[in-house]
């Protein structure tokens, strides 16, 4: 279904961060909170996602068919990067105590 709503401009941009801070679009956030709000009031679950566990060259891989959010894959990407910072510094450390 398609909706269009005209909000105040002051409304419109607590909705637009508080997607961006969830790394969201305007219309998934404003989707995610329509769909909860509509659980909420019918005590029942609306839009069940379906998720199953599947197998990739031997790793495990969560299937959701749900797109995954950009501040998820941004924050796996820093941690990743962080740890690898850390794992070259100890072994330049290591180099350098035994120089």
């Amino acid at each position: 279904m398609t909706v269009t709503l005209s909000l105040p401009p002051d409304v419109e941009r607590v909705f637009q961060g508080e997607a961006q801070a969830r790394g969201l679009s305007l219309d998934e956030f404003l989707s995610d909170l329509i769909v909860s709000q509509a659980e909420e009031v019918s005590g029942q679950s609306v839009a069940a996602p379906s998720a199953r566990l599947e197998y990739e060259r031997g790793v495990p891989v969560l299937r959701t068919d749900q797109p995954v959010a950009t501040s998820v894959v941004d924050e796996l990407r820093d941690h990743v990067r962080r740890e690898r910072s850390r794992a070259i510094s100890g072994l330049l450390d290591l180099r350098d105590r035994h120089v």
